[in-house]
């Protein structure tokens, strides 16, 4: 007996078709897939409704989102010795509604029926006694289908009948059985191409000079970059306060198309602006990113200098850490699951409060880690710019006592650095003595990534686009500490 008969727990209606599992490829079932990519690069499949037990095994098939690598019981088939195609996993068989053009497709107890006996040839899938009609994905793009944590992009889907067979129809009828590990699964942490030639020509043109201006050039570079996820996917809770101050608010990003029962990591990135500016405007895209993932996206303002000055950055971190540890299971966040993300001056903060806890008022959480990129850790104490002098106060002598690097107290935090490769020397340098001290000092060798490709501010900008080799990195980070805990 065949492995699928094995399986049947109808196996008499198997047997009166004579099913012997026979793929394109081999002995293995496998996916029934289109042979073009449509709108999806991953290809559609024939696919039941819903999944594992929440599979809705009565209801017409559809067109879904290949599952490579992932668990595929949902989508194996497996073409027969007769002419019978068999849904492997389900002791069942695929089955047409009725033999005309719009009949939908089933996969129904295994009969000796003309709805279920098929021919394949041309790679069109025909009822065996009518082969002008085929069957046919809809015409137009895919919608946005419910999607696991952290596979990327979103998984679309799209209906599927019998049509008359056309040529000019041949993108939506051609289809083609494939290996179940054809590729790879498509997860946040799969490292892909990186940036478009011609963008990283254009950041290297700029060389380790940054500035105001080169930084508004480089949100026009980057703005082209297509997103790995659409609108529709992000829900946004905006301007929750988590202090009394007006700036002291976050923006709570959330998945709509994410299928999860269990509390996910929360990430609160914190934006840049040289301890005087900024908002978390700039950080919307990472925010959203998170929540494509099915993360929790928490985007974070915090009060800014002259008004306050050190070490208040740093206690507002704290301060929204803390919050999210008392509020984001109400998104379905997981209170010890909960990272902070800052670039420039925001991971200024973001590292002071992980670094000098001894700063913050009693009753402050920590955090589960901290993705630090591109900080100033320190500074040139004789030449600071305004904005350090706005943070950080008149008194020259008071500046190796308030900086990161030379007090660091604890590393209790898993901590990711990132630089850029075209970075300024101030940031790189401040990174190399940062790096010293919690080797040399405390034994301690955090994560790093250098950012190729990239200057101060694309490596943020990049998060959420087609260029995934700054969030790979991130989102790799991220699962070995959930993991480790």
């Amino acid at each position: 007996m065949d492995m699928l008969s094995k399986r049947c727990r109808s196996g008499m209606a198997l047997l009166l078709i004579g099913i012997s599992v026979q793929t394109a490829w081999g002995d293995d079932a496998g996916l029934l897939r289109t042979t073009y990519a449509l709108d999806e690069a991953r290809g559609y499949c024939i696919d039941i409704a819903g999944f594992g037990q929440n599979a809705r095994v009565d209801e017409p098939l559809q067109a879904h989102t290949c599952k490579y690598g992932a668990a595929l019981e949902d989508q194996i088939f497996a073409r027969t010795e007769g002419d019978a195609i068999a849904v492997a996993e389900y002791d069942r068989c695929l089955a047409a509604a009725a033999l005309e053009p719009g009949a939908s497709l089933y996969a129904s107890e295994c009969t000796d029926t003309a709805l279920q006996h098929w021919r394949f040839e041309w790679s069109r899938l025909s009822p065996a006694s009518r082969p002008d009609l085929c069957v046919s994905l809809a015409q137009g793009g895919g919608e946005i289908a419910g999607t696991p944590v952290l596979i990327t992009p979103v998984y679309r889907r799209r209906s599927i009948s019998l049509a008359p067979c056309n040529d000019a129809l041949a993108s939506l009828q051609t289809l083609r059985f494939s290996p179940r590990d054809e590729r790879g699964l498509s997860t946040a942490d799969l490292a892909r191409t990186g940036l478009p030639a011609a963008i990283a020509d254009r950041l290297m043109a700029f060389g380790r000079v940054f500035d105001g201006q080169i930084a508004g050039e480089t949100a026009r570079i980057m703005g082209p970059l297509p997103t790995v996820y659409e609108a529709t996917e992000i829900e946004v809770a905006a301007g929750i306060a988590y202090g009394p101050h007006e700036l002291q608010q976050v923006d709570i990003h959330t998945a709509t198309t994410r299928n999860t029962d269990a509390p996910v990591p929360a990430i609160i990135v914190f934006h840049g602006g040289g301890l005087v500016g900024g908002d978390k405007a700039a950080t919307t895209a990472a925010a959203n990113y998170f929540a494509s993932l099915g993360f929790i996206g928490v985007n974070a303002n915090y009060r800014l200098a002259p008004e306050h000055a050190w070490p208040e950055g740093a206690r507002d971190v704290g301060a929204a850490v803390t919050w999210s540890r008392e509020h984001v299971a109400e998104y379905g966040g997981d209170p010890e699951q909960i990272f902070v993300m800052g670039l420039s001056s925001g991971s200024l903060h973001a590292a002071t409060y992980v670094f000098m806890p001894e700063l913050m008022p009693r009753g402050t959480a920590r955090a589960a880690g901290a993705i630090l990129m591109s900080g100033p850790y320190t500074f040139d104490f004789e030449h600071p710019s305004p904005g350090e002098r706005a943070y950080f106060g008149e008194d020259a002598s008071a500046y190796a006592s308030r900086v990161v690097v030379g007090n660091v107290s604890s590393t209790d935090i898993p901590v990711l650095f990132t630089t850029a490769e075209w970075d300024a020397p101030r940031y790189t340098r401040s990174f190399a003595l940062i790096l010293r001290e919690l080797m040399v000092e405390h034994g301690v060798m955090p994560r790093y990534a250098q950012s190729l490709g990239h200057n101060h501010s694309s490596q943020l900008l990049a998060i959420g686009t087609a260029d995934n080799s700054v969030s790979a990195e991130i989102i790799d980070f991220i699962g070995q500490v959930v993991r480790a805990d």
